[in-house]
């Protein structure tokens, strides 16, 4: 077999004739090398270098047929900015009130009365009787080792006893009893399991108190920017398992830390509760995906049953009881129902509203607690940095915000963490868009004009280019350019949403003036400049008032359902509850995407705001 040495780790390894190099690479034990386009062959991210002949090959794509030295890009990570703190963006009535939690996990002190000549009741009943009365009557059951230590438990000191009790669904389950009442708790942990960034909390179940909270990058888009890449990638079953590791690997990985902060271990983590689109969901539990993007776009599962932790694979308590948040189709998953919980949409009856996460997938919602109605539309990476010249995450050294003066010249921006900038993440990039449009540099298809900004605008691969910042200021020595085919791109992700918004509101028969609020979800939504996004046609031309942000609301839900029982069984009903639109088999959803690949839109009354800007020639003005 051919032996492939890695640069410049020195690694050596012997992989069988006709392995891809990015696999070799696993095998060598090099995991992160990076795979946007799921291994299709199509984004060319995965470059490495054949040495000596300096060629340059993408790993997805190029077989081992000899003896070969590869050299591997060097791959700086950086440190994540979006954090899971959002549940204190949430209204206090949406949270469970602390004198009535009811966790998926609790720790109970009871005092059992003992038994009676007059009343032959057994050890078990009695103590069945006592759960009973504080847990709204769901019926009881223990494992065989409970029971066994359970009369030794109840006597040694006078009935009094300290009972774990795992919820799932519409029953309790008796893990512990231990004689007094003593100290012993339980903790839980709630996940947002995402296509990009992963969120987790630590949170003790008895009073309801966030821990600690940790984000990081899903280890997953090594190997697919987005769901349908992730899908396209999975086809084998050792693709399945290796992406599992790496989602494992990203929650555990978030577990240590919370742990190691909190001077906690483990396995006092007794609970889990995970939010996740129907994909990561699979990816998770390494289920074949491949039917979810396949006529008739069936999961697997949906819901997923409780688990215990063992079988999930989490670092806590084996025995811990995970549950996921049920989803409603393929591309509406349980992020969407959790999420929904942060908002009044699933209790309000007067009103209604409108729900959009956006990321690198495109959630719509609308509704409210009579009638709800939901699609997805695959909105891209390209919000996320990929795919765009001077796009990055947002990290340390994007700009997230930024303006240009009036003469399309002057520009002033703002870079996470300060110091020079590095590149430009979503939020920045939709205010470049936003701005290069509203002074006139680009027309209303994305292309340069010649004045104002022409100072600015440089040749670039057969095409033209915007430069935001030259090399001299920039922390990697090359100007930022933003590029016609990047703006191309922007505005078909931008078109995606739109599209999908104008398509539900349509079939519902209403028109905007309808709605009443509109929540933005999502760590990138937070961040979006409502001014910008409405200018560019992404979101919907109503007075600002309207708009509210949710943060991270999938980890949110995922909190308040960890906690509450009443809040777990809404989310059942809200998934039982929801229209699921598939928009691929909607013909009208490629007119209405097609009429919004112009800034802002080709029908300027979708945006009469824009229009009348328009109208007043202000675009060259403040």
């Amino acid at each position: 077999m051919p032996y492939v040495r890695f640069l410049p780790a020195d690694v050596c390894v012997e992989a069988p004739a006709g392995t891809l190099l990015h696999e070799a690479a696993i095998l060598a034990g090099i995991h992160d090398l990076e795979l946007p386009c799921g291994g299709q062959g199509t984004c060319g991210q995965c470059l490495l270098e054949l040495v000596p002949a300096g060629r340059l090959a993408m790993a997805c794509q190029t077989r081992v047929w000899a003896d070969a030295v590869v050299r591997v890009p060097e791959n700086h990570d950086v440190a994540l900015r979006v954090v899971g703190d959002s549940h204190f963006l949430v209204s206090e009535e949406l949270l469970p009130e602390r004198s009535k939690l009811s966790p998926l996990c609790r720790v109970e002190r009871l005092t059992v009365p003992p038994a009676s000549i007059e009343e032959h009741y057994s050890d078990w009943n009695r103590l069945v009787r006592e759960l009973v009365r504080s847990n709204a009557g769901l019926p009881v059951s223990a494992p065989l080792a409970v029971l066994r230590d359970l009369a030794a438990a109840l006597r040694e000191q006078q009935g009094k006893v300290t009972v774990t009790i795992l919820e799932s669904g519409s029953a309790l389950d008796v893990v512990e009893v231990r004689p007094g009442h003593g100290g012993g708790r339980a903790l839980g942990l709630a996940v947002d399991l995402g296509t990009t960034t992963v969120a987790a909390q630590l949170v003790d179940l008895e009073d309801g108190r966030v821990l600690a909270t940790r984000t990081t990058y899903n280890l997953q888009i090594r190997r697919g920017a987005d769901i349908i890449s992730r899908i396209d990638y999975a086809r084998t079953r050792e693709r399945q398992k290796e992406l599992r590791g790496m989602a494992l690997e990203t929650i555990n990985s978030l577990i240590e830390e919370m742990c190691r902060e909190t001077g906690t271990g483990g396995r006092e983590i007794r609970a889990a509760f995970l939010a996740g689109n129907t994909t990561m969901i699979h990816l998770l539990l390494a289920l074949p995906p491949r039917h979810i993007r396949e006529a008739p776009y069936v999961p697997t599962v949906n819901p997923v049953p409780a688990l215990s932790a063992r079988e999930a694979g989490l670092d806590i308590h084996p025995q811990a009881v995970v549950e996921c948040a049920p989803g409603v189709g393929s591309y509406v998953g349980g992020d969407i129902t959790a999420g929904l919980l942060s908002t009044d949409l699933p209790t309000n009856h007067e009103n209604v509203f409108l729900f959009l996460d956006i990321g690198t997938n495109g959630e719509i919602v609308i509704g409210n607690a009579d009638w709800m109605v939901g699609c997805a539309c695959s909105a891209g990476p390209a919000f996320e940095g990929a795919g765009i010249k001077c796009g990055m995450r947002a990290a340390d050294g994007a700009i997230e915000h930024l303006e240009i003066g009036a003469d399309g010249e002057t520009i002033r921006y703002q870079v996470i963490g300060g110091g020079k900038p590095a590149g430009i993440c979503g939020s920045g990039l939709i205010c470049l868009l936003g701005e290069l449009f509203r002074r006139g540099v680009i027309d209303r298809s994305g292309r340069f004009h010649e004045e104002p900004g022409a100072g600015r605008i440089v040749p670039c691969e057969n095409r033209r280019a915007f430069v935001v910042e030259y090399g001299a200021r920039t922390a990697g020595g090359q100007d930022l350019l933003i590029t016609e085919a990047d703006l191309e791109s922007l505005i078909r992700t931008k078109a995606a949403i739109y599209a999908a918004c104008s398509l539900v509101i349509e079939n519902v028969g209403l028109k905007w003036d309808a709605i009443s609020r509109v929540y933005i979800a999502g760590g990138f939504g937070r961040h979006i400049q409502i001014a910008d996004a409405v200018m560019i046609g992404m979101l919907p031309d109503l007075p600002h008032r309207l708009f509210s942000y949710l943060g991270n609301s999938a980890l949110t839900g995922a909190y308040i359902a960890l906690l509450s029982r009443e809040h777990r069984r809404r989310l059942v009903d809200i998934a039982s509850r929801m229209t699921y639109v598939d928009l691929s088999s909607d013909p009208r959803y490629m007119d209405n995407y097609v009429k919004a690949l112009f800034l802002p839109h080709t029908d300027l009354e979708q945006c009469p705001s824009v229009a009348r800007m328009l109208r007043n020639g202000r675009r060259n003005g403040s």
